[in-house]
This record gives C-alpha cells, sequence and structure tokens, in this order.
C-alpha cells in the first residue's frame, strides 16, 4: 500500500511538475532554484499521507509549493527528502511554450512583492477568484480587487519599458 502511495505521489508530481517549476522561477535566484524545488518536493511528501483529495491534487500542489516558496524567502533552510532525485526529476531549462513575451511578463511578474506574485501566478494558472482566496487565506472580494491592481502595475512596467 505505502509503495502503492509513493507511486501515486511521484506520478502526479511529474504530471505538473511545470507548478513547480514555475514557482521556483518566480520565488528564486537562480542558483536558488534548485533547492527551493527540493524543498516544495520534500514538503508535498511530508504533507502527502494528510492529503484526502478532498481537492484537486493540483490546488494542494500550488497551496504547499507557494507556501514553502514564501516561507523559504524567509529562512533559507534546506532540508532533503527521503525521495532520491532520480524518481522526481523536474528539468531545468524552460519549456519551449515560453515566448520572449511570456518570458517578460515573468520578469515583469518577479518584481511585485511576494503575495502579488503568488496571487497573479495562481490567477495566470486559471484558478478561480474562490480557489485563490482559500490558498492565499484572503476574501474573494480582496482577490478581485488585488487582481485589477496586479494588472495595471504590469501595464504601467510594459508601458515604461516600450517609452
Amino acid at each position: 500500500m505505502q509503495e502503492s502511495r509513493k507511486e501515486y505521489f511521484v506520478e502526479m508530481v511529474l504530471k505538473h511538475k511545470a507548478i513547480i517549476y514555475k514557482i521556483c522561477n518566480l520565488y528564486a535566484s537562480e542558483h536558488d532554484r534548485e533547492d527551493l524545488e527540493q524543498e516544495i518536493i520534500y514538503q508535498m511528501w511530508k504533507s502527502f499521507a494528510g492529503f484526502k483529495g478532498e481537492s484537486k491534487f493540483q490546488t494542494w500542489m500550488y497551496r504547499i509549493s507557494l507556501n514553502t516558496a514564501l516561507l523559504s524567502l524567509r529562512s533559507k533552510k534546506v532540508r532533503h527528502s527521503t525521495l532520491t532525485e532520480k524518481e522526481i526529476e523536474i528539468p531545468h531549462e524552460a519549456p519551449d511554450i515560453l515566448e520572449t513575451n511570456i518570458q517578460e511578463l515573468y520578469r515583469h511578474i518577479s518584481k511585485l512583492d511576494k503575495i502579488d506574485k503568488g496571487i497573479i501566478f495562481l490567477y495566470l494558472e486559471k484558478c478561480s477568484y474562490e480557489e485563490i482566496a482559500g490558498m492565499m487565506g484572503m476574501s474573494e472580494k480582496n482577490v478581485s480587487v488585488r487582481i485589477v491592481r496586479i494588472k495595471e502595475k504590469l501595464r504601467n512596467m510594459f508601458n515604461v519599458k516600450n517609452s
């Protein structure tokens, strides 16, 4: 039974590895990304026993990944998982779908404060306001207002560059 849970965990993390990749790119410097990635996987594995499937795996994964990234900004301690790197290997190269404009958008997003980064990331991942509110610990109305303000900040960043 334990082996099948471990296999399921590895399968789902690999299936949704882009979540970890994107969060690491938003919240960590280039030389800290691998450490953050391992910390996220460790925290997910540590919490996996409590995952009952009441929410989608991706939603649970977003929550753990974002919380770990936010906590890592406060503390640089990195622990290693009992899973080997060969079991879960996330590629470090950018996916082909990241075109120049998308990369520029993510560069601008990386300049936002840590909460705004999380909100706009989840918005771009097509999470509902309700899901974002639940993951970020705020009301749907607050999410709505912040998204409008974040979009305006990003528009201004693009306009400054194009001026």
